[in-house]
């Protein structure tokens, strides 16, 4: 399956029902796709996770098509992402991952928000051993 250059995999708080999904999605994706990514998600204790893609074990989210552009580029805002500067000053990094349905078929790549090792550190951080953000 090849997803659109607008396609993102979200696992916190822009996953239907979730705090900023109204704000920022609703009315502005497609249908979500129920999917998983290979890594870890943590609470960062602030009301919203972050996620280190890595092969250690899966996160749950849902992958949104964006209709157009400017919806899309509004994710970096909120998520503490600027293209234009180094990572180092980034809260998170938009990079592809590889995402699954959830019995582990591939569904090809999308853009995910990684927390950027600073940030997790800054935070009194707590891995989420089941992979899911609580809505």
């Amino acid at each position: 399956m090849a997803f659109s250059a607008l396609a993102v995999f979200v696992y916190g708080s822009l996953k239907p029902g979730g705090h900023y999904w109204s704000q920022f999605c609703a009315g502005k994706v497609s249908a979500p796709i129920v999917a998983k990514v290979r890594g870890e998600i943590y609470d960062l204790g602030c009301g919203y996770p972050g996620a280190i893609f890595n092969n250690a074990n899966w996160i749950t989210g849902v992958v949104l098509t964006f209709n157009n552009e400017a919806d899309f580029k509004s994710i970096d805002h909120l998520e503490g992402y600027n293209p234009a500067q180094i990572s180092e000053k980034n809260d998170y990094e938009r990079l592809q991952v590889e995402c699954f349905t959830l019995k582990g078929i591939s569904l090809g790549l999308v853009w995910a928000y990684a927390v950027n090792p600073h940030y997790l550190a800054a935070k009194e951080a707590k891995l989420l051993p089941l992979g899911d953000w609580p809505v």
